[in-house]
């Protein structure tokens, strides 16, 4: 995946990796020059126990400005499950957090850690400061979808019955 964000957008923001974070995501938000600090939490979460646990210990308010959970790619029940408790944590918490301005995300993986990386750095940066509560599944990419045909007649309309009153 082509880099897209600039250099030094994040200079000044501080993060803390928990969990099963990737090299790649660490990585790519020192190449974009954020430093170890407070500002985002990104926790790697295999359950939502150890993801409750990590917000408990680094994220409480008036933690960090941003949360991101990182759910495991799919699989088997527990990770189903895991994917399930993590999308609805980041709603409550959005909600419950929201007049502390701490903005809660999950990332749904499909185990591509670059494309992971890519949008944690987005949602770190300035625009994504308009994301709260919401998870964003990442898919692999597909190929071009075909065009709608151009030009298609709209189906004809049948004009209504006479009513039974006339």
């Amino acid at each position: 995946m082509p880099a897209v964000l600039k250099r030094q957008l994040l200079r000044g923001v501080g993060f803390t990796a928990t969990g099963a974070v990737a090299r790649p995501i660490r990585d790519r938000l020192a190449e974009l020059e954020a430093h170890t600090g407070t500002d985002v939490l990104i926790h790697g979460a295999t359950a939502l126990d150890d993801a409750w646990d990590a917000i408990h210990a680094h994220a409480l308010p008036p933690g960090p400005r941003l949360i991101v959970l990182l759910a495991p790619p799919p699989g088997d029940a527990h990770a189903a499950a895991a994917r399930a408790g993590l999308e609805n944590l980041s709603r409550t918490l959005s909600i419950e957090w929201a007049r502390h301005g701490i903005r809660p995300v999950t990332i749904l993986q499909n185990g591509d850690a670059d494309a992971a990386a890519e949008l944690v750095a987005y949602l770190a940066g300035p625009a994504g400061g308009y994301f709260s509560g919401c998870t964003f599944t990442l898919r692999p990419p597909t190929g071009p979808r075909p065009s709608p045909p151009s030009g298609s007649p709209a189906p004809p309309r049948t004009p209504p019955g006479r009513s039974p009153t006339g």
